[in-house]
């Protein structure tokens, strides 16, 4: 075999010899390809027994579906695991209901915890949020000594309650119910307790936009007094202990840790020999879902002159940065505080939501969905001008 195989080759030069130069270039073109084919398959087919476990490797297992690695956890199942909520890719926190009688809490959210301060909705964008339900909630939790006035009986009346601090508490706590009723309860239970047993058709609760109209009455606006009185105490023996012991699951340990947004705006041009902006009216302006500038616990000095002084703060932007975020004088800047929040009972029906700094760095950001950050500054070291 092996003479045979040498006399093929020694035909295969001899012929080369004897061709044209040119018939000669294909010839060792073709030669070359085929060799190269031959190293190719040569390669692949050791490969397929390596990958396919006919070789000495052993064979690699199957990826689990569903999961990127199995060593690793996100974010979102970290919060999970210590909070009573679920985070979703849209900014928002959702509170599970207790049972099928309920709809969940939803709130907007910052990095997988609550956000407070300044919100950003946007009608048809937006997951809607549930901030009445939420504020009901944990205000049911931490006046209990006002529900513990609570007439579980009857509706108190609003006629000769002066001077009753007892009745006032209980008109307070059924009036706060009606509102966590109608903002936590199904669709099905509001029909229920809401809506006249005899009428021709269902009450609707929702406005135009799709948001829960507001409830005045129990048992429905036409009933008289006994069928409210009904209505009342049946979501007081059904409801009212599942409310408790769901406004329990927040603030577990009496504080919560947030975000808060407040909203600033850039005081002039962009500061070239310092490399950054200038930002004014921090805390002046915006919302103030749950949290309030006046009740901002602060300790250090430059803390306290940013709560009480209108100076303006710096913050640090390379120009072209500065350049792409096209930023004028007055255009509004968002300002982000990582704060530990904190319920001071002022009255029987009254909370004031204390916070203070959870960490010294400031965000800042040019859009109020919080998507384009701008950059921090670490309040320790924060400059300040008037």
């Amino acid at each position: 075999m092996k003479l045979i195989k040498t006399n093929a080759v020694l035909i295969v030069t001899m012929l080369g010899t004897l061709m044209p130069v040119s018939a000669q270039g294909q010839f060792l073109k073709k030669l070359k390809k085929s060799v190269e084919d031959k190293v190719v398959k040569t390669a692949s087919d050791k490969t397929d027994k390596l990958l396919n476990g006919n070789g000495a490797a052993a064979s690699v297992p199957d990826a689990k579906p569903g999961r990127v690695s199995d060593n690793k956890t996100s974010q979102s199942e970290k919060v999970d695991k210590k909070a009573p909520f679920a985070v979703n890719d849209q900014n928002i926190l959702t509170f599970k209901a207790p049972s099928k009688d309920f709809r969940d809490v939803v709130i907007q959210a910052h990095k997988g915890l609550p956000r407070y301060g300044d919100l950003y909705f946007l009608r048809g964008t937006t997951t809607p949020t549930m901030n009445k339900a939420y504020e009901a909630l944990l205000e049911l939790k931490f006046l209990e000594n006002t529900f513990k006035d609570l007439d579980r009986s009857k509706l108190t009346k609003h006629q000769n309650i002066s001077g009753d601090l007892e009745k006032k508490n209980s008109v307070f706590a059924q009036n706060h119910l009606l509102i966590l009723a109608r903002e936590t309860l199904s669709d099905e239970k509001l029909q229920e307790y809401f809506c006249d047993s005899e009428a021709k058709s269902p009450c609707n609760f929702y406005n135009s936009a799709g948001e829960r109209s507001r409830v005045s009455y129990w048992g429905g606006t036409h009933n008289n007094e006994f069928a409210q009185n009904r209505s009342y105490t049946k979501f007081i023996k059904n409801h009212y202990g599942t409310l408790q012991t769901w406004s329990n699951s927040f603030y577990e340990d009496g504080s919560q840790i947030a975000y808060f947004v407040a909203r600033g705006t850039v005081a002039e041009k962009y500061d070239f020999k310092n490399k950054g902006f200038w930002i004014v009216n921090i805390f002046s302006v915006g919302g103030d879902f749950i949290l309030h500038k006046s009740n901002f616990m602060a300790y250090s000095e430059n803390e306290k002159t940013l709560k009480n002084y209108s100076k303006k703060v710096f913050l640090p932007v390379e120009p072209t940065a500065a350049k792409a975020f096209n930023l004028i004088e007055r255009s509004p800047v968002f300002v982000v505080f990582k704060v530990k929040v904190t319920p001071n009972v002022t009255s029987p029906t009254h909370i004031a939501w204390e916070f203070e700094m959870e960490d010294t760095i400031m965000e800042f950001y040019k859009d109020s969905p919080l998507s384009q950050k701008m950059g921090e500054s670490d309040i320790r070291t924060i400059k300040f001008k008037d």
